[in-house]
């Protein structure tokens, strides 16, 4: 048997034995499952496509991922008339049939949704998960989406201002038996709103921003958030909290109550991809315009794997290229992070 069927028998044994698995730092590890963002369900049957989502997030589980991710987009990014599968209905259906791993998004867009509605469908997908869900909100930033689906798209600013006022509506209509909510705001507004269920976790639903202004979305992080997803490289991060931590001591905050993750982009890791599984990750314009300043300093994706590890995040999300087509680069993911001596979940 070849040194990857070992490793695929033995994960899934010692799971299923229910035996720990090779690891060493405390960071945990979530997957971004295929939604059909990036075109890897072109051409394919929605069913097959369905199919195939859930069938990698089953296998995810069994390799014992911490949690399962998804994120909002309505098309996909180069090929617009592929599949794209809506966030919500896609984790839902996943936390009924996925019984025990996390699952979360990252992000649901503000400027698609009213924030009461998000507060009822949290509510109601952390109940049929069994109080497993971590909300993920965001600003958005593509406009051609909001184009195409009628929405709004304000500049970057008031898209902010737009997200300030949503986590003040969701963070009060996730409490479980709170008041009715009142909020007059300049973009959103509630009359006397209850939202139950409200979720079964307390003493509410954690919420996670993604981001990583220094200004407006670290003063919303620590006003709002839970948890605060960070779209850095690993070097970009020391200077990154000395800010975060000063807009902390400003609301009078523990920054230890606040749980740092970050997203291992799925163009990142060219260095340590052996294969994309024929998936399109990276337009040949984008990849040349970012090297090799976001390239060249990452090395392998093992040592950027220790690079997180030891600035000490509790949480990776991670985008393995090619999943629609092939278990492998699961398998190679999942060897990597045991080199690099992070623990799954």
């Amino acid at each position: 048997m070849s040194y990857r069927g070992s490793l695929r028998t033995g994960l899934l044994d010692s799971r299923a034995a229910g035996l720990s698995t090779p690891t060493g730092g405390w960071v945990k590890v979530g997957l971004i499952l295929p939604q059909g963002y990036f075109n890897e369900y072109d051409g394919w049957d929605p069913e097959k496509a369905w199919g195939r989502t859930l069938e990698l997030a089953m296998l995810a589980e069994r390799l014992g991922f911490e949690s399962l991710w998804f994120g909002e987009h309505v098309l996909p990014k180069w090929n617009t008339t592929g599949i794209a599968f809506d966030c919500v209905a896609l984790a839902a259906a996943v936390a009924a049939a996925v019984p025990r791993v996390g699952i979360g998004f990252v992000v649901i867009n503000s400027t698609f949704r009213n924030p009461a509605l998000t507060a009822k469908v949290a509510g109601t997908l952390d109940v049929i998960s069994g109080g497993r869900l971590t909300l993920g909100l965001g600003a958005g930033f593509r406009q051609i989406e909001a184009d195409a689906f009628g929405f709004d798209y304000p500049a970057l600013a008031t898209r902010l201002a737009m997200l300030a006022e949503h986590l003040e509506i969701i963070g009060r209509l996730l409490v479980p038996g709170g008041p009715p909510v009142t909020f007059e705001g300049h973009y959103a507004r509630v009359r006397e709103v209850t939202n139950n269920p409200a979720g079964v976790q307390r003493p509410r639903i954690p919420i996670l921003i993604g981001g990583h202004g220094p200004n407006v979305t670290f003063r919303l992080a620590a006003r709002y958030a839970d948890e605060l997803n960070l779209d850095l490289l690993p070097v970009d991060i020391p200077t990154a909290l000395e800010t975060l931590w000063d807009r902390f001591r400003e609301v009078d905050r523990d920054p230890g109550t606040l749980r740092l993750s970050a997203g291992i982009n799925p163009s990142m890791p060219y260095h340590g991809l052996r294969s994309t599984g024929g998936q399109r990750i990276m337009e040949p314009g984008e990849f040349a315009f970012m090297a090799p300043e976001k390239f060249a300093t990452l090395g392998t994706r093992v040592e950027e794997l220790v690079q997180w590890r030891e600035l000490g995040f509790s949480r990776l999300m991670a985008g393995v290229p090619g999943l629609a087509n092939t278990d492998e680069t699961l398998y190679e993911f999942v060897e990597d992070c045991h080199a690099a001596g992070v623990e799954l979940g």
